[in-house]
């Protein structure tokens, strides 16, 4: 496996870089090859999974261990978190959801596992190559954006060379960090929790911005006639938004309170204003559903693409992955990666 790494590398040496595209760095897999590619028990020790709050309540731990199965990928040469960021982080990160074959129809709970791998910004770049490499033996010319599943997964050759390249990188011993959203209440509220790991010990993660706490949650009970989002606690970062994600909110807003709503959501889908580390994650993930209620207004979010009619249901809360069995690619997610496409692009030619 290391001699086909090296063979990859040296043939970037003798042709030149092939171009990143988008789904080099991030991509969806699709539900249908989701469980044959990528499983829990690959990539995600049981006694790390064990620790982690109960992803359901209508699910046995087993069934649910068996039916994680990665659902999306994302390289990062450059994490950074926090007010005063560290040094660049090289991750490969994740998300795994509970796949469920229903009368012959897959879907997921909505629930969700990410999981982040540290690597070396040289390993990074070796395996953004080989991403490049691969497609373009293959023939692939995915669409250079971020809204749907991958089209090299319906090639099995493809998803096989995919899997083989990627599984160096997800070694027990290289997984740092582990975040987990479960649902509870029929699919109306959500906790979310994390920890970090050292040497395989894990320690629960602190929720930004709200004083040491290791978990946040979340209701949303609107579904598509309105916009009812309670977090408790409230997040101190973007307070505009707490008043219009409330019952009655959207439509009691005056207009200043609207545009005051709609650039806290603009900057919570700007990578320049909050990262991992600067805001809590239950504001995160509710950007786009509100961006989506926002616009059912005649309010614009400017800066950022639009979010996608999957956030029509505002119990959706994913950031990417599947909303039951729609794929989810929020605002803040495209803007990500743009931004990491462009970084590894610069270099890749140094």
């Amino acid at each position: 496996m290391k001699l086909a790494r090296l063979m990859i590398g040296l043939s970037f040496l003798a042709c030149g870089p092939l171009p990143v595209v988008t789904q080099d760095v991030s991509f969806l897999v699709p539900l249908e090859q989701s469980r044959a590619f990528l499983s829990a028990s690959t990539v995600l020790p049981r006694a790390q999974f064990d620790r982690l709050h109960a992803l359901t309540i209508v699910d046995e731990p087993d069934a649910l261990y068996g039916a994680l199965s990665v659902v999306a990928v994302r390289l990062d040469a450059c994490f950074r978190e926090g007010v005063k960021p560290g040094p660049c982080q090289p991750q490969v990160r994740l998300v795994l959801q509970p796949v469920f074959d229903e009368a012959g129809t897959l879907t997921t709970r909505d629930a969700a596992v990410h999981l982040f791998f540290s690597t070396s910004e040289a390993q990074l770049l070796t395996l953004v190559k080989s991403m490049s490499t691969l497609r373009s033996e293959r023939r692939l010319s995915p669409p250079d954006e971020l809204a749907a599943p991958h089209p090299g997964f319906a090639d099995a050759a493809f998803m096989t060379s995919l899997r083989t390249t990627l599984l160096p990188f997800l070694e027990a011993r290289a997984l740092v960090r582990i975040t987990s959203m479960s649902v509870h209440a029929s699919n109306l509220a959500w906790i979310f929790a994390g920890a970090d790991l050292t040497n395989g010990q894990a320690r629960d993660l602190h929720i930004p911005t709200l004083d040491a706490l290791h978990e946040h949650h979340v209701t949303s009970t609107g579904r598509e006639a309105a916009l009812e989002v309670t977090i408790d606690p409230s997040s101190p970062m973007e307070p505009a938004l707490t008043p219009v994600l409330a019952p009655g909110g959207l439509t009691r807003a005056t207009p200043s309170e609207l545009a005051a709503a709609a650039t806290s959501v603009q900057r919570l889908e700007d990578p320049a204003s909050h990262n991992p580390g600067t805001v809590d994650c239950a504001a995160c993930h509710v950007a786009a559903l509100a961006q989506r209620a926002l616009a059912k207004q005649g309010v614009a979010v400017s800066g950022s693409p639009a979010a996608s009619s999957a956030y029509d249901d505002t119990r959706n809360l994913r950031a990417f992955g599947y909303f039951f069995s729609v794929p989810a690619i929020s605002p803040r997610v495209q803007r990500e990666t743009a931004l990491v496409r462009e970084d590894f692009a610069r270099r890749l030619e140094k």
